[in-house]
């Protein structure tokens, strides 16, 4: 049963370790998918990532096994862990990233503007190469700033979705049918 405030997924797998490792692309032998069961699981929740996860993975008869569904769930925890624990690892890399790299933007900046200060109006260049060059380097340290300010203020937002995504997948319901 499926409604509206819950995405309900099913996903046939020919065998558990799908789940985690991408089968060989065949669609002629009727394996259309060469990405991982969590990977298409991913792409079905990203268009609405609040809503809850409820999974069923349907699987041959053959790969019954008593402890199978405890093992899946066990592993996913510790697939998802790695993934939240990348991802943190990356956000606080592009932190130190942004950080570095403001202050030297920064003194670009301190610099550019002292040039600008220092050319002033000169009397030697015509009047529009004085412009040129005064705006010019004031427009250039504002763009020596623009890397270090994106890295701080907003490519954290991907990453820090990411992360939301793969902490609904470690909390989403899974259930494991088999084919009789």
């Amino acid at each position: 049963m499926s409604d509206a405030s819950t995405h309900d997924i099913h996903l046939e797998l020919s065998d558990p370790r799908e789940l985690f490792d991408a089968p060989p692309l065949d669609p002629i032998g009727g394996q259309p998918h060469a990405d991982t069961g969590v990977d298409r699981i991913l792409n079905r929740i990203r268009p609405k990532p609040h809503l809850p996860v409820r999974a069923t993975v349907h699987l041959p008869a053959g790969a019954r096994a008593p402890d199978l569904e405890a093992r899946v769930r066990a592993g996913l925890h510790r697939y998802c862990d790695l993934r939240i624990g990348q991802i943190g690892h990356n956000i606080a890399s592009l932190r130190q990233e942004g950080l570095a790299t403001l202050w030297r933007g920064l003194l670009f900046l301190a610099l550019c503007m002292l040039g600008s200060q220092l050319l002033g109006d000169p009397k030697f260049l015509p009047g529009i190469l004085a412009r040129f060059l005064d705006e010019g380097l004031i427009i250039a340290g504002w763009v020596a700033l623009w890397y270090p300010l994106d890295a701080l203020l907003y490519q954290h937002w991907p990453l820090k979705r990411e992360r939301r995504l793969y902490e609904q997948l470690r909390a989403m319901d899974l259930k494991l049918e088999f084919a009789d």
